[in-house]
C-alpha cells in the first residue's frame, strides 16, 4: 500500500502548481519557536537567580511556573519537529502516509503541551496573588479562580486525550480506523468563552490592590501596567482563535498561524510572570538603571529604619512588655528585606515579595495589630 500511495500528485504538474507546491512556511515556525523559547527561558532563568539570590528561595509558584515552561518547551520542540513531516508546506508535498500519521501524532502531542502549558502558568499567577496580597475577599476569590482553573484544565487536558474512540483514531492517516471524534475546532470555540472570562479574572484582579498600595501614583501605575501586560495573553488567544476557521483539508499548511501564536500565547504568559524578578534584579545589580527608572523604595517621614533579615519582623501586639509603637519579632521563613517607617500613630511596612514591593499600613494605638 506504501508504495502505491508514495506519489499521489501526477509527475506533470504546471508552473502555477509547482510554485504552489514549493511555498515554503518552515522558517517561521523554526524562527518564531527559537525566540519565543529563548524569550520564556531568559524570563524563568531571572525569575529563579532573583528568588534563590535576593528573595526567600523557590516557592510553589516557582515550582508550577517551571512545569509551565516544560509544557512549553515540548509545544515549541514539537512544532519544530512537526516540520520533518509536511508542517510549514502544502499537504500535496506529504506523500507518505507513515509522515502524515507522525505528523498527526505530533499535533496530538501539541495540543496536550498547550493546555497543560498555560493551565500551569494561570495556576503560577494565582499562587504569585495569594503570596503578595492581603485581604480575605481578594484571597477567596484567588482560591475560587484557581480551583476553576485547576477544573478546567483537567476537563480540557481529558477532551484532548479522548477526543477519539478508539484513542489512536486522532492520528489514523489512512480514514481506515473506525470511530468516531470529537470536532476539535467547535470545542476550541465553545472553550474559548470559558477560558476568556478566566484570563480576564485572572489578569485584572490584582490592579485594584495594587492601586490601593501606600506609593506613589507612578509606581502604583506602573505596577498596574506591568499586571495588565496579562491581558496580551487575551489578545493573542483572540488572534489565535480568528485562524481555527481556515483549517481546511490542506492542514499541514493552513494550521501554521494557529500553532504558532499558540507557542506566542504561552510564552508570553510565562515571560509576563516572571517580569516583577527583573524589578529586583535591576534594582540589586544595576543601580544607577534603578535611579533612572525610579525603581527605588518611597522613604517617608519622621524616622526610618531598615531591618534586613532571615529570620522574623516585628509587630506590636499589645501584650508584651515592650513600650508602645515598639515592634516585637515574629517567626519568618527565608530571607526578606522589611522597610519600616514610624510616626507617632502608625508604621509602613514594605516587604519585598517577587521583587514586588508590597507595603502595608499597620495603626499602633495600644491594641492588637495582626496580619498574615
Amino acid at each position: 500500500m506504501e508504495a502505491a500511495v508514495e506519489n499521489l500528485w501526477p509527475r506533470e504538474l504546471s508552473a502555477e502548481r509547482k510554485a504552489y507546491l514549493a511555498q515554503s512556511k518552515i522558517p517561521d515556525v523554526l524562527a518564531c519557536n527559537v525566540i519565543l523559547l529563548v524569550f520564556a527561558t531568559g524570563g524563568l532563568l531571572v525569575r529563579l537567580f532573583v528568588r534563590l539570590r535576593y528573595l526567600t528561595g523557590i516557592n510553589i509558584d516557582d515550582v508550577i511556573c517551571m512545569s509551565s515552561w516544560v509544557f512549553t518547551f515540548i509545544l515549541c520542540f514539537t512544532a519544530m519537529l512537526m516540520t520533518k513531516y509536511g508542517f510549514g508546506k502544502h499537504i500535496g508535498t506529504v506523500s507518505k502516509f507513515s509522515d502524515r500519521a507522525m505528523f498527526l501524532k505530533l499535533d496530538f502531542v501539541t495540543m496536550l503541551a498547550y493546555v497543560l502549558a498555560l493551565g500551569t502558568i494561570k495556576m503560577s499567577f494565582c499562587l504569585l496573588y495569594l503570596h503578595i496580597f492581603p485581604g480575605r475577599k481578594f484571597r477567596i476569590g484567588c482560591w475560587l479562580l484557581l480551583a476553576g482553573i485547576v477544573a478546567h484544565t483537567i476537563a480540557e487536558t481529558l477532551v484532548v486525550l479522548f477526543q477519539c474512540i478508539p484513542v489512536h483514531k486522532a492520528w489514523d492517516a489512512t480514514g481506515l480506523v473506525e470511530g468516531t471524534c470529537v470536532d476539535m475546532n467547535l470545542f476550541y470555540y465553545a472553550n474559548f468563552a470559558i477560558k476568556m472570562a478566566s484570563d480576564l479574572a485572572l489578569f485584572t484582579a490584582p490592579i485594584p490592590k495594587v492601586l490601593q498600595l501606600r506609593m506613589s501614583m507612578g509606581k502604583r501605575m506602573g505596577l498596574a501596567v506591568m499586571f495588565g501586560l496579562g491581558l496580551l495573553v487575551c489578545m493573542t488567544s483572540i488572534i489565535r482563535i480568528s485562524y481555527l476557521n481556515t483549517f481546511k483539508v490542506d492542514h499541514t499548511w493552513s494550521m501554521v498561524n494557529a500553532m504558532n501564536w499558540s507557542c506566542v500565547e504561552v510564552a508570553v504568559a510565562i515571560f509576563i510572570a516572571c517580569i516583577p524578578s527583573f524589578n529586583t534584579l535591576i534594582i540589586h545589580r544595576f543601580p544607577r538603571l534603578q535611579r533612572l527608572l525610579g525603581l527605588g523604595s518611597n522613604k517617608g517621614a519622621s524616622r526610618s529604619s531598615k531591618v534586613y533579615g532571615s529570620s522574623s519582623r516585628r509587630v506590636y501586639d499589645g501584650l508584651s512588655n515592650e513600650p508602645p509603637n515598639s515592634l516585637k519579632l515574629k517567626q519568618m521563613t527565608g530571607e526578606s528585606h522589611v522597610d519600616v517607617e514610624t510616626s507617632h500613630n502608625e508604621s509602613q511596612e514594605r516587604i519585598m515579595h517577587a521583587g514586588i514591593q508590597i507595603t502595608t499600613a499597620v495603626s499602633v494605638n495600644n491594641k492588637i495589630v495582626s496580619y498574615d
